[in-house]
């Protein structure tokens, strides 16, 4: 029941993103320049570890520090972004999380290995109600990768796909200084 009421919630609180998106000015972020970002990584990590047990998530979080951003929202992309890995790509291969921090930029990557994505999916996979695959069992409105994208626009950042034979990867940049 728990498990349920979690997804409910999840799936309304897509709604309301995506309504806010649509009809109003776009996300409203709360950055900080004194925003510690690794511990919401990590939390989101620890709780999707725990929903997955048995699959892998390799994680390097590879910066300290501050990062003036709204970690909130880019906790909410990075759990949206890991929990899809875990549901659409190998289940016997890790998924990998890998964030870092250069002078000019933070990057957060999400990777799985597993089918590509097609390239008529790929082309649409950045608008709402679009999903990268139609199983039956799938759950959700496919707004999620929609909300993603438009967190990444409000860090004035991007975010963008490869999937190949190899894997999948999402990327999300943003610059430190605006």
């Amino acid at each position: 029941m728990q498990s349920s009421v979690g997804r409910m919630s999840r799936l309304i609180d897509d709604v309301l993103d995506f309504a806010r998106g649509r009809l109003g000015g776009g996300f409203i972020l709360e950055r900080g320049a004194e925003t510690n970002l690794k511990p919401a990584l990590e939390q989101v990590i620890g709780e999707l570890q725990t929903a997955y047990p048995d699959r892998e998530i390799a994680a390097a979080l590879r910066f300290d520090g501050v990062i003036d951003c709204d970690p909130a929202r880019i906790a909410q992309m990075a759990s949206n972004l890991i929990a899809n890995a875990l549901r659409h790509g190998a289940e016997d291969g890790p998924v990998i999380v890998d964030a870092h921090r250069s002078p000019d930029y933070f990057e957060l990557s999400v990777s799985n290995s597993g089918e590509p994505i097609p390239p008529e999916i790929m082309a649409e996979l950045f608008k709402p109600f679009v999903r990268a695959s139609a199983r039956s069992h799938q759950q959700g409105l496919g707004l999620g990768l929609y909300i993603c994208a438009q967190i990444a626009k409000a860090h004035a950042g991007t975010l963008d796909v490869i999937s190949t034979s190899e894997g999948t990867r999402f990327r999300f940049r943003m610059p430190l200084t605006l």
